[in-house]
């Protein structure tokens, strides 16, 4: 790779820098996505990109499974290729913006790698559907394509438990919620929520502080290309999810995820400001489309 083509691991996503300003850092994250949008094998790169900016040892056993995982999504296996958002640019920036958020909150670099590899397979055979009235339908599908990959590399079977665990945590309806009230929980003293309707894979974050908190950065990770960078680039984001369901997404419909479902960031608060930037525009937006409706 060089010049325009090029990831800069010098910049955010890959490094945190002092005192970033969170609207400067988006434009950081976009432009290290557009470079991405324009590699051919994207996945593989950006996994090696992110592995090493991450300290992540190249024998280490998630590294190889990672790497394993990658080189056949660039060779279309479960890429979800005729996606319009569940797609190897979605792999990439979930995996990349877990990456900045496990830096962000310190986390050591065997964490780091557990949280990147649920980022990056969080999504792994989507085939373009929502769940429907099968929650977690999607997710159990990505685990159950991951969990063989994990086992061929040498990943202990308490690692690919963690693994699962939070994948199912970006459920963003259920998951989500129940992995940051976990982390409230162990962080703050907050109630600890019930898992009794929950699959087994998820109620395991309610058993362990720092598997609550990686779960909540791989749901955030999830969202922040959505929620957390800037109006615009939200804006393409629902385009196409929109194109993807098949289905008209306005701006009534921006505004109930962000106030009823995401909400705010937790682990991401850095990105906050930006969050209240989408939101203002949508409600401007929804604002003007009721009164044309009117």
């Amino acid at each position: 790779m060089a010049g325009a083509d090029r990831l800069d691991l010098s910049k955010p996503p890959f490094k945190v820098g002092e005192g970033g300003d969170a609207r400067a850092v988006a434009e950081d994250f976009i432009a290290c996505f557009q470079v991405i949008a324009r590699l051919p094998a994207k996945v593989g790169t950006c996994v090696r990109a992110a592995f090493e900016s991450a300290a992540v040892a190249p024998e280490e056993p998630l590294w190889i499974a990672a790497c394993r995982i990658a080189d056949d999504m660039d060779a279309g296996v479960g890429a979800g290729g005729a996606n319009a958002y569940h797609n190897a640019q979605h792999f990439c920036e979930v995996m990349l913006n877990a990456l900045y958020l496990s830096l962000l909150a310190g986390l050591d670099p065997q964490a780091r790698a557990e949280v990147m590899i649920a980022a990056l397979v969080h999504d792994f055979h989507h085939d373009g559907t929502k769940n429907m009235s099968a929650t977690f339908r999607l997710e159990r599908f990505s685990a159950e394509a991951t969990a063989p990959y994990l086992e061929a590399a040498g990943v202990s079977p308490q690692v690919r438990a963690r693994i699962a665990a939070m994948v199912f945590a970006t459920e963003v309806t259920k998951g989500t919620r129940f992995a940051r009230d976990c982390h409230l929980h162990f962080s703050a003293g907050a109630p600890l929520p019930a898992a009794s309707d929950l699959p087994a894979p998820l109620t395991l974050i309610g058993t362990d502080a720092r598997l609550a908190l990686e779960a909540v950065i791989v749901g955030e990770a999830d969202v922040l290309s959505s929620a957390g960078l800037t109006v615009q680039y939200g804006d393409l984001q629902q385009e196409r999810l929109a194109e993807e369901w098949k289905q008209p997404l306005g701006a009534e419909h921006k505004l109930r995820f962000l106030n009823q479902i995401f909400q705010d960031f937790t682990i991401g608060r850095f990105f906050s400001p930006n969050l209240r930037d989408l939101k203002s525009a949508a409600k401007d937006r929804a604002e003007r489309e009721r009164k044309q409706d009117g």
